[in-house]
C-alpha cells in the first residue's frame, strides 16, 4: 500500500518531536529572581546601623553619637571610621544558603582632601559597640597599623585632584564588599562590620575625609549597605 511508503518519514517526524520534547538543560537558578535589600538607618530604625570613628590624638574618647564619620592621615592624629549593618533588617530574611551576587557599602562624602588618597576597607574581626569604641579599644588591634595588602576587603580613592575616583563632595562613594557579606550570610564569619582607614597613615600634612553618620538624621545621606542575592531552596 502507498501509505506504507510514508512510514519512514512518519518515524522521522515523530522522532523529531520526541527530540524537541526532551528536557532543556535549565537549573532552578535559571528561573530564580534576584532579591535586593538595602539596609540603612531611618528615623524609626536607627538600630539598623551602628557607626563611630576613633581618633589617635584622643585615644580614650568615643564618637558614637557624632553626626559625621572621619577618616584622616596626620602624624599621630590619624582617624578611622567603623560601621556595621544589621542584616536581619532586610524585609525578607536572607537565607544562609543564598548566593550574594553583589554587596555595596555606600557612604555619603561631605568633605575630602585636595590630594588623591587611597582609603582601605577592612572587615572587623571582633565585636565592638557604638558608644564604647575608642582608639585604644578598637577591635582590630595593633596589627591593623601595618596591614598586609591581602587583608583588606577593597580600596577606593578620594580627593579633588584631577583623575581621582571620587573627586567631588556631597556624593556617595561605593565600596564592593560582596565576599564579606557572603561570609556573614553563610555563617563563615561573624558580622562585625567594617573599618575604613587611610592607606598611608601618619602623613606630615593632614588629609581628612568626612562622611555623614547615621546620627545626622538625614535619610538622603544615610550610610547604606545594598545587597543583591539569589537563593534556591
Amino acid at each position: 500500500m502507498r501509505w506504507l511508503s510514508l512510514l519512514p518519514l512518519l518515524g522521522l517526524v515523530l522522532g523529531g518531536v520526541s527530540a524537541l520534547a526532551a528536557p532543556l538543560p535549565f537549573s532552578p537558578k535559571s528561573f530564580t529572581p534576584y532579591q535586593t535589600c538595602t539596609v540603612t538607618a531611618t528615623p524609626s530604625s536607627t538600630s539598623n546601623v551602628i557607626d563611630s570613628y576613633v581618633r589617635q590624638d584622643q585615644p580614650n574618647t568615643n564618637f558614637g553619637t557624632a553626626a559625621t564619620l572621619s577618616v584622616q592621615s596626620s602624624g599621630t592624629a590619624n582617624r578611622r571610621a567603623y560601621i556595621q549593618f544589621r542584616l536581619s533588617a532586610c524585609p525578607r530574611a536572607i537565607p544562609t544558603s543564598a548566593t550574594v551576587r553583589l554587596a555595596t557599602l555606600r557612604l555619603y562624602m561631605t568633605a575630602l582632601p585636595s590630594l588623591c588618597r587611597t582609603e582601605d576597607v577592612f572587615a572587623v574581626t571582633a565585636a565592638w559597640t557604638e558608644t564604647g569604641i575608642t582608639w585604644n579599644t578598637q577591635p582590630v588591634g595593633t596589627a591593623i597599623n601595618n596591614p598586609p595588602a591581602a587583608s583588606r576587603t577593597t580600596s577606593f580613592n578620594v580627593g579633588t585632584a584631577v583623575g581621582c575616583q571620587y573627586g567631588a563632595a556631597n556624593t556617595y562613594v561605593a565600596a564592593t564588599v560582596t565576599s564579606d557579606v557572603q561570609a556573614f550570610v553563610s555563617g563563615g564569619q561573624a558580622n562585625n562590620g567594617w573599618m575604613i582607614r587611610d592607606d598611608s597613615e601618619g602623613s606630615a600634612t593632614a588629609y581628612t575625609t568626612t562622611y555623614t553618620a547615621k546620627n545626622a538624621g538625614t535619610l538622603a545621606q544615610a550610610p547604606q549597605l545594598v545587597i543583591t542575592y539569589v537563593d534556591v531552596p
